[in-house]
This record gives C-alpha cells, structure tokens and sequence, in this order.
C-alpha cells in the first residue's frame, strides 16, 4: 500500500442523476501514520435553494450555507488534495459524478481514478445481509452517525483500513485499480471509424441512414458518441443488420434527456424508420367524454379508445381518468350517478362526494345541470395542468424549457439564460411546436411524477 496514495471522501449532495448534483458538504481525510485523519471539511454554498428534506436530515439552513464558500472558491484546493491519490468513498462512482457535475457547472472536467467500499467489502466480506455504511458499521463495530459528514468519513476510513486488512497481497484492490478495458468494436462496414469517434458525448438524438440517406432508426441518448458505439459493440442478430444498413449517421444534441426524448417520439412519429418497432404497436388511452341519455342529461363516461391526436387532456391509466373525473364532480356539484362515480338508482348518495343538487330525482333542472357540465368539461379542456418544465440547454448560455398548456404537450424550445420570460407569449415565441402523442404524454407523466418540483406553473414563470 506503500506506493498508492488514498483519499477518503465523503460528502452531502441534493439533486438527481443524470442532472447535475449539488454538493453542501464535503470531507477529505488522508493517512496521518497508522490513521486516516481529515485534512480538508467544508460547507459549501450550492448559490440555490436547500431542499427540505437536506434541511431535515443535515441541519443546515440557508443562512449557513450563505456564510459557506462556493465550489468555484474550494474547487482548486479539492484538485491540489486529490492530486496523484485514489478517491476512495462508499459508492465512490456516485461521489465521482457528484464532483464532476460540480467540475462541469465550472466548465471543467474532472477524472481520478476511484475505489469503492462497497465493491471491496462485497468481495472481501461476502454474504452480508447489507452493504449500507449503516448497517456495515453496526455489525463491524465501527462509530458512524447518518447526519454528520465527517463522521460518515471517519466511518468510511475505519471500513477501508478493515477491509485492506483482509486483503492479502493487494489482490483485490490491485485488480479494482486495473484500467477499464474497452470493448472492442466491430468496425463499421460502410462509415469510417474516425466519424463515429468524433461524435459528441453530450445528450440528444441520432439517426442511423441507408444509402439513400432515408432515415432508418431514430435513438435517443444521455451521451451520443457512446450510444452508437454500442450499437458497433452489439453482436446480436438485429444491431448487426441495422449497422450493416447504415452509412450515415446524423444527431441533434438537446441538452437533457427529457427533451431527448420527446424528439425522438416526435421524428419516430413523423418519419416512420423501419427499425424503430416499439412506437408502432397500437397504444389505447382513456377519455372523458360527454354524452346525453333519454332525458337531456348530459353524461360524462370514461372511454378506452386507440390513441388519436386530440387538443384535450388524454388518461393513460383508467385510474388517472377516474380521479379527473372525481375532481370534476367535486368541484361542480355534478351528480355521481350521472358521471359514472355511483351505480345506485333513485337519488345519489352523499358523503363521499359534495351533495348533488338533485338533477338524479329531477329536483334541479337539467338545464341548469347540463350548463354546469359545460363549464367542467371547458375546465378541463382549458384550465388545468398549465406549465413548463425547464431543462438544461445545450450550452452553457441557455437552458430548454417543455410547454404543457391544458395538460396537452405543447412543444420545446430553447431559451437565452440572459432572457427574462414574464409571460406565456413569450415562450411561445421561443417554442418549437410538436404533436402531443401516447409517447410525448408518457413521458412527461413519467418525468413530472419523477421529478414534481420541477414544475413550474405558468403564474409562476418570471
């Protein structure tokens, strides 16, 4: 271990791969004698807004924070501690990322190699029931408190010192260290080499052409030079015949993933490639629609019907339209029995939505009820589910932003970052209009439900 320099890192982040991480805490320790001891601790100022639950678990508040240095201000001192060692961390990949992300936002990469506590302690300490810090302190006896940084470093360190302990000879850490093999290509057929590996690592989407230069598959990618590498490294019966049809490759960057793949959906849609399959199955949705019985009273029902283009709120789950369907019955007094919500005959009953106003018996008129349908269904075609989602763009100098207007996908665009947007029109000049889909409403229902705070009612927009 003499001729190895190690740095134990540990850290507090708030964000979500593959967006760039924050970090608001940072510990580095390095061997001191027998004993890993920190050398370098920090808060660090993220220049946002702390989430809560980062405020919860760490107690650290904005108003400490903004006594705290920015990365820009420690970031040269995290570079000269890190120079010639080994970052060794619990999950190490993720504090690489989390550094790198941190690097990036400065315009900067940032590589070192890295060792991971939990590959090692799986190895040279297998059939645990967990390989959380956590749990590995307890059983190891090793002091360890969630909530306090240096103390999850100097957990980590007793774990890396036990775990060198056990390996004889630097066998397995040797053998972690050994430089990546890369995957041997098959060399394309009909593109040159050099081409391929002058395509950018950044997100987007790219199209694979025949000969003729029609468009044969569309694909979408965090990193594009490596996903169509992988497509030469495929040695499956179908990537070997897509890579033998193809003699031109042509990519659009996007400057996230979402809006990587709205594009994708978008061209697979409108350009029809013969290797693209999944987007081509029939795809049914749900549908509130109105319809009148014997009386005059207008109904609303829930439909099941093949996915059509349509300018109103489409349901890709029957469960998403029953509670659209609740929320309208609720909000104007409509009658359970004549949306579907209740099956009983005579008069609705109540308590589990608002009291109906009798339309059911013929206590209220049903022109007044009917009117009152008129105004849900003008709510729900008009008035819900209005905002926008902002993206990271494809440069530095500007960031994407995802139009929802009605719950209906609008479109993309891209925006200056020294651009001020006060109101709706003003991204619509910037928009780039795109056909709401089964594909475009999947995944942004995905996105929104996976990512909530980041959207942002129009009201809000500024």
């Amino acid at each position: 271990m003499q001729k190895r320099q190690f740095a134990i890192i540990s850290m507090t982040t708030f964000g979500y791969k593959p967006d760039p991480l924050r970090i608001v805490q940072l510990s580095i320790s390095k061997l001191r004698g027998d004993y890993y001891e920190p050398i370098f601790t920090t808060n660090i100022n993220p220049e946002e807004r702390l989430p809560n639950y980062i405020q919860q678990r760490t107690g650290l508040t904005d108003t400490i924070l903004l006594k705290a240095p920015t990365f820009s201000e420690v970031a040269n001192t995290i570079l000269e501690e890190l120079e010639n060692h080994i970052l060794v961390g619990h999950n190490a990949s993720f504090l690489h990322y989390a550094l790198q992300s941190e690097f990036k936002y400065l315009g900067y990469s940032f590589k070192t190699p890295q060792l991971c506590t939990v590959r090692l302690a799986k190895k040279l300490i297998p059939n645990m029931t967990s390989y959380e810090l956590p749990y590995l302190s307890g059983v190891l006896n090793i002091p360890y408190t969630a909530s306090n940084t240096l103390n999850d470093d100097n957990a980590v360190a007793i774990l890396f010192q036990r775990l060198i302990l056990l390996d004889d000879d630097e066998m397995v850490i040797s053998k972690f260290l050994e430089p990546k093999v890369e995957k041997e290509h098959i060399a394309p057929k009909n593109i040159a080499y050099q081409k391929l590996n002058a395509l950018p690592n950044s997100p987007g989407i790219y199209k694979f052409q025949n000969k003729k230069g029609e468009v044969i598959y569309v694909g979408k990618a965090k990193d594009i030079k490596k996903r169509v590498l992988s497509h030469f490294y495929n040695t499956t019966e179908k990537e070997i015949t897509l890579c033998d049809a193809t003699f031109h490759i042509d990519f659009e960057t996007t400057g996230s993933e979402l809006i990587a793949l709205l594009r994708e959906a978008d061209l697979i849609d409108k350009l029809d490639p013969p290797f693209n399959y999944i987007q081509k199955k029939s795809y049914v949705t749900y549908h509130i629609v109105p319809q009148k019985n014997r009386k005059g009273i207008i109904q609303l029902k829930i439909e099941r019907r093949p996915f059509e283009h349509s300018p109103t709120e489409i349901f890709l789950k029957r469960g998403d339209a029953i509670k659209r369907l609740i929320e309208l019955t609720e909000k104007f007094r409509l009658c359970p029995l004549q949306t579907g919500l209740k099956s009983k005959l005579g008069r609705c009953t109540h308590g589990e939505y608002n009291e109906c106003d009798g339309v059911c018996t013929g206590e209220e008129e049903i022109g007044l009820y009917n009117f009152k349908v008129e105004n849900a269904l003008n709510y729900l075609n008009n008035e819900n589910d209005n905002y926008v989602l902002f993206e990271k763009g494809r440069t530095k100098e500007e960031r994407g932003f995802v139009l929802i207007l009605h719950g209906v996908y609008q479109g993309y665009g891209f925006l200056d970052n020294s651009q001020s947007v006060s109101n709706l029109e003003h991204l619509k000049d910037m928009l780039n209009p795109k056909k709401h889909s089964y594909h475009t409403a999947k995944i942004i229902s995905s996105y929104t439900k996976r990512n909530p705070w980041k959207i942002k009612p129009l009201e809000n927009v500024g």
